[in-house]
C-alpha cells in the first residue's frame, strides 16, 4: 500500500493505548494509517528513520504565550518545529475585549492547532505589569461567558493570575476569583489558576476549586506554594489532587524550584500535566521547549512513560479532545513528534537560576502535523555542558 508517510524503526511510546515496542508508523491523507512491526515503504512518499529514537504522539503543551499584542506572546509555528508540538493552549493572553483579534490574527492564522483559555480581565495580559485585575472594573466575567460561547471551538476555558499584586487583597481577590470561578461554571468549562504570591492560602483557593479545575505553577516557591514551611504537602493540596484537581506544571521564568518537585514527587504528588509556561521572556532559558521541560521529570526519576502522558494523553483529556489528538490510533489525527535522547551530561536549571546536572535530554528531532513534516527541528541550542557553566 502507498502511504505519504513511514516512520521507521522507532520505539513508539503511546500511553493513551499503553503501548511501548519497536514499530513502523504510516500516515495516509493527514491520518495514522497503520502502525506495525514492519511495514512497506518501498511507495511511501517519505520515509524518517526513527530508528534509535522515540516516537510519541504531537506534544501537546497546556500553557503558552502566543497572542503578539502582548508582551509575551511568541509565534506558535515555530514552537512546534523546535519542540515536537502539534497542539498549544494560550493560557489567557487575551480577554473579552481583544479576543477576536486574537483569533483573526493568530489562531485562524497559525497552522498549529492553537486553543486558548479567556482571561477573567477584559484586556488580558496587554498591561500584565500594571496588574490587570488591580481595577475591579477590568473583571468581566460576563464577557468570557459571550467569548467562550462565540468561539466555542477555540476557546476552552477561563484564566485568572492570582497573585495579590494582579488581584489584589482581602475581599477584592476573592471576589475576583469567585468571578473567575463563576464565569467557567456559567461557560460549562473550567478554570486555570496561575499562583503567584496569592492573597489568599493555597490550601484555601484549592478547596475553592472543583474537579477539572487547574492549578498550574505548581511547583513555584514563595509564600505560596504546595508545601508548608516543614515541606510537606499540605493535606487540602492531597485532597483537591485526590478528587480531580489538575496540577499542572507551567515552568515559567519564575515558577518552578526543584525543591519544591522533589517534595511533592517523594510525597506523592505528581503532576497531571507538563508545560512550558513558554514566552518571551524564557524561550531562551531556563525553559526553552516542551522536550527539556520534559526532561527535568527524567532527570528526577519519573519514568519516560509517565513524562509522555503527561504531555500528550492527560492534556488531550483535559481538552476533550483525546479521541483525536494526544493518541497514536489508527485513524486519528497525524500529530507525530521524533524525540531525540541524548546521553550524557546536561546542565539543567531551574526557575530560581538552580542548575542541575542530567544524564539524558530529549530534543524534537522530526515534528509531523496534521501528516505533514514540519520544517527544522529541535536542534541543540537548549544543550549546555557541565564545561559551559560559569
Amino acid at each position: 500500500m502507498s502511504y505519504d508517510i513511514v516512520i521507521r524503526g522507532g520505539e513508539v511510546i503511546d500511553p493513551s493505548q499503553q503501548m511501548r515496542q519497536l514499530a513502523d508508523v504510516a500516515v495516509l491523507n493527514g491520518r495514522i494509517a497503520a502502525i506495525e512491526p514492519s511495514i512497506d515503504c518501498a511507495s511511501a512518499r517519505t520515509v524518517i528513520d526513527a530508528r534509535g529514537q522515540i516516537v510519541t504522539p504531537g506534544l501537546i503543551d497546556l500553557h503558552v504565550h502566543v497572542y503578539p499584542h502582548s508582551p509575551f506572546g511568541l509565534d506558535p509555528d515555530s514552537l512546534c518545529a523546535a519542540g515536537g508540538v502539534t497542539t498549544l493552549l494560550d493560557a489567557g493572553t487575551a480577554g473579552s475585549y481583544n479576543f477576536d483579534a486574537f483569533r483573526r490574527e493568530t489562531i485562524d492564522r497559525a497552522q498549529t492547532q492553537v486553543l486558548s483559555l479567556v482571561n477573567l480581565s477584559c484586556i488580558g495580559l496587554i498591561a500584565a505589569n500594571l496588574g490587570e485585575l488591580l481595577d475591579r472594573r477590568y473583571a468581566d466575567p460576563q464577557g468570557v461567558v459571550a467569548t467562550i460561547t462565540r468561539h466555542p471551538d477555540v476557546a476552552v476555558g477561563v484564566k485568572i493570575r492570582a497573585g495579590a499584586h494582579i488581584i489584589g487583597t482581602g475581599e477584592q481577590g476573592w471576589a475576583n476569583l469567585n468571578d473567575a470561578i463563576k464565569a467557567a461554571r456559567d461557560s460549562n468549562t473550567w478554570l486555570m489558576v496561575h499562583i503567584g504570591e496569592c492573597p489568599m492560602s493555597l490550601p484555601e483557593l484549592a478547596e475553592a476549586l472543583s474537579p477539572g479545575d487547574c492549578i498550574t505553577h505548581c511547583f513555584k516557591a514563595g509564600s505560596t506554594r504546595v508545601t508548608d514551611d516543614n515541606g510537606q504537602i499540605f493535606e487540602a493540596i492531597h485532597a483537591a489532587a485526590e478528587r480531580g484537581v489538575i496540577f499542572d506544571v507551567g515552568h515559567g521564568f519564575g515558577s518552578f524550584q526543584w525543591q519544591v518537585v522533589e517534595a511533592a514527587l517523594e510525597q506523592g504528588l505528581e503532576p497531571t500535566t507538563i508545560s512550558t509556561d513558554i514566552h518571551t521572556k524564557n524561550i531562551n532559558g531556563p525553559v526553552y521547549d516542551m522536550p527539556t521541560t520534559m526532561s527535568k521529570f527524567l532527570m528526577l526519576g519519573v519514568p519516560l512513560e509517565r513524562v509522555i502522558e503527561m504531555s500528550t494523553t492527560r492534556p488531550a483529556q483535559i481538552l476533550k479532545r483525546d479521541d483525536e489528538i494526544g493518541t497514536l490510533r489508527v485513524s486519528t489525527v497525524a500529530d507525530i513528534a521524533v524525540l531525540e535522547r541524548l546521553t550524557g551530561e546536561f546542565v539543567l536549571t531551574d526557575s530560581y537560576r538552580q542548575d542541575r546536572t542530567a544524564s539524558e535530554l530529549l530534543v524534537a528531532a522530526t515534528t509531523v502535523r496534521r501528516g505533514e513534516i514540519v520544517p527544522g527541528g529541535g536542534g541543540r541550542r537548549m544543550v549546555r555542558l557541565p564545561e559551559d557553566s560559569p
